[in-house]
């Protein structure tokens, strides 16, 4: 899952949202450029799409899913 912080997010925002992942058990790369930050998400369970889509400072939240064939093992 990627999620991509709005351009003014605040630094209490973008925590806000890694904290909630983390307390998933979920694994989060920042990415933080010069206009917007970019969270990366990665666990075997993913949060909810919308629930994150309501945190303050989110612009989207982009589900990415891949089915794992027998080469990927």
């Amino acid at each position: 899952m990627i999620i991509v912080m709005k351009r003014d997010a605040t630094e209490r925002q973008i925590q806000a949202v890694i904290d909630r992942l983390v307390s998933q058990d979920l694994d989060v790369h920042r990415s933080t450029g010069a206009e917007r930050t970019i969270l990366g998400v990665v666990g075997s369970h993913l949060a909810e799409v919308g629930d994150l889509e309501r945190f303050a400072g989110v612009k989207e939240v982009i589900r990415i899913t891949k089915t794992c064939d027998e080469g990927d093992r």
